[in-house]
């Protein structure tokens, strides 16, 4: 089987894009399964022709009308099978209401390769937005939802669609660099960057170390993560908080106004901003902390990259109770569960849980067993069997 993939961006691009971070994940594991690939991208990619296994095709600088044509064209010139379009609204900039209409222009300029969906988001910030997914979900031949927020979307506002949905997870953009080499090994490895990591930042074993990943604006909970460590400063709590990350250039100086809140609580010493740092960087510091700190104002769920990222290094997650109904998140047996804005309760459940060494094991052990479920090669072998029924025609099992 030869599949093309599209997205808007593929690593290395001058603009980064989680999509296109999710896609050079998925790649060489779909490689790796027997499927060939072909990656449609961006004039943007300035990487070499063959990458990951998979060759790897510019297209086009901007998303707009004659983009369609130029996919069509190539799915022809590659023999692809099947085309999976990485998709949420308004990716495809500047034409986003145009390249709805791909699933068509393909039925029409490329006939026999199927457009189906990999749906990253389901809803927008516009009308327009909101139109445009609709469309692509009418005229696409399969929809494959990367998480749970989309499956209930769509099963709550087009639940006529999931006759043709089905579910594969995202895994971490950030794994482990020896996450899939022998057990033994890999407590090896993760010791000895957790003593490098504390003989760097000068930090005694006493000291625990917590962190939170991404990049900061409103609503992922870093100022009730602040307030809260301000409480266990007061209590004369040893920690460590990196808080690792960079900001969006358009935050309306949100990323100052917490570096400011954080020395309004006297934190100078206890926090730890890295700003951007390389893979390599942020897989040292999830594996040196004792906590990951995750108070999502949408829940815990597992469209986030960077709940993914601290997972598959095995931390203990503290995060808010999920907005739907999830198989993957158990309060008490793989997070702790604290109500987002509530600083005290989340000052609190650290603290807890830092005093109780056989429920902190009890929460590794739960992120270990997920991060089985989000793995890339189960990740990937999944893809492989959705692009199959595809093609057999298959439907998918009853979702929703």
């Amino acid at each position: 089987m030869r599949i093309g993939i599209l997205s808007p961006s593929y690593p290395t691009n001058r603009e980064p894009c989680g999509i296109g971070d999710f896609t050079k994940k998925l790649v060489p594991d779909l490689v790796r399964c027997g499927v060939e690939v072909r990656v449609f991208t961006s004039l943007d990619y300035s990487g070499a022709s063959e990458s990951d296994g998979a060759r790897v095709i510019p297209l086009v600088r901007e998303w707009g009308p004659g983009s369609l044509a130029k996919i069509a064209r190539a799915a022809r010139d590659e023999k692809i099978d099947a085309l999976l379009v990485q998709y949420a609204p308004d990716l495809y900039s500047p034409s986003p209401i145009w390249f709805n209409l791909l699933p068509v222009a393909m039925k029409l300029l490329a006939p026999g390769v199927p457009a189906a969906l990999s749906m990253h988001t389901a809803g927008g910030p516009t009308f327009s937005s909101k139109a445009g997914a609709g469309l692509m979900l009418a005229t696409a031949p399969a929809i494959l939802s990367t998480n749970e927020e989309v499956t209930y979307l769509i099963g709550k506002y087009m639940r006529w669609a999931l006759r043709k949905l089905w579910e594969v997870p995202i895994g971490a953009n950030i794994e482990p660099a020896g996450d899939r080499t022998a057990a033994g090994d890999q407590a090896a490895a993760r010791l000895a960057v957790r003593r490098r990591v504390r003989d760097e930042e000068g930090l005694p074993e006493e000291v625990m170390i917590l962190a939170h990943f991404g990049l900061y604006y409103p609503g992922k909970g870093a100022e009730q993560i602040l307030e809260a460590a301000g409480k266990w400063k007061e209590a004369d709590w040893a920690f460590r908080l990196f808080m690792i990350g960079g900001r969006r250039e358009d935050d309306g100086g949100f990323y100052p106004e917490l570096q400011d809140r954080a020395r309004a609580h006297g934190l100078a010493d206890e926090v730890i901003w890295t700003g951007y740092v390389s893979a390599e960087r942020v897989t040292e510091i999830l594996l040196a902390a004792d906590l990951f700190l995750a108070p999502f104002e949408g829940g815990i769920s597992s469209r986030r990259g960077s709940l993914m990222a601290a997972i598959v290094h095995g931390l203990p997650i503290v995060s808010t109770p999920p907005n739907i109904a999830t198989r993957y998140f158990r309060a008490g047996e793989n997070f702790v569960s604290v109500p987002f804005g509530d600083a005290g309760a989340l000052a609190a459940e650290v603290a807890a849980l830092m005093d109780d060494p056989a429920r902190w094991g009890l929460l590794r052990e739960g992120s270990r067993v997920l991060a089985e479920v989000f793995s890339w090669p189960d990740i990937a072998l999944r893809t492989r069997d959705f692009l199959e029924d595809l093609l057999a025609g298959k439907r998918p099992a009853k979702t929703g």
